[in-house]
């Protein structure tokens, strides 16, 4: 039977070092280790975070009559803002919770936008106007989406949500 050296021990302790010291470096040059000493690891901003809770009772208090059971209706969202990344999955994986067909959500081309918008196709209407109230806007910021390209590709989406810089989520 082979005894474990003392030199085995210290070649281990040193290996282990050097694959910390690298795995940091490989965090770093990808841009994900932000400051590992005070905000530990997997730390992201968040904006107005939510539960699935509150998310189900704001579901519940907004009923919004003739508008369509959240399966029924296909939503794309798309960031337009100037610079918060994930805003745009975000509030897809909100609108996914309540149980919305979602998809892929994608960056707006184009100029950032100031104000969020909510457009819809023909007869999405008030499914538009549900959504932009869970997503917390005004309904006035709904508007038909027609002719017009939002800045991403609609892909056959019955609500296209656009979150500019004023977005609350």
């Amino acid at each position: 039977m082979k005894r474990i050296e003392i030199h085995d021990l210290v070649n281990a302790a040193f290996l282990i070092l050097a694959l910390g010291i690298c795995g940091y470096f490989v965090l770093q040059w990808t841009g994900s280790a932000g400051d590992i000493w005070e905000e530990g690891f997997f730390n992201s901003e968040k904006v107005d975070t939510i539960d699935d809770e509150e998310l189900a009772e704001r579901a519940a208090e907004i009923d919004v009559v003739g508008s369509r059971p959240p399966n029924e209706v296909s939503v794309i969202v798309g960031n337009g803002s100037d610079g918060r990344d994930g805003l745009a999955g975000r509030a897809s994986e909100r609108l996914a919770l309540i149980g919305y067909g979602m998809i892929a959500p994608a960056n707006k081309d184009g100029e950032p936008e100031d104000e969020s918008l909510v457009y819809y196709a023909d007869g999405y209407r008030l499914d538009a106007v549900r959504i932009a109230l869970l997503l917390g806007f005004e309904e006035d910021l709904v508007q038909p989406l027609l002719d017009r390209s939002p800045g991403i590709p609609t892909d056959g989406a019955d609500v296209v949500v656009i979150l500019g810089n004023n977005a609350p989520i």
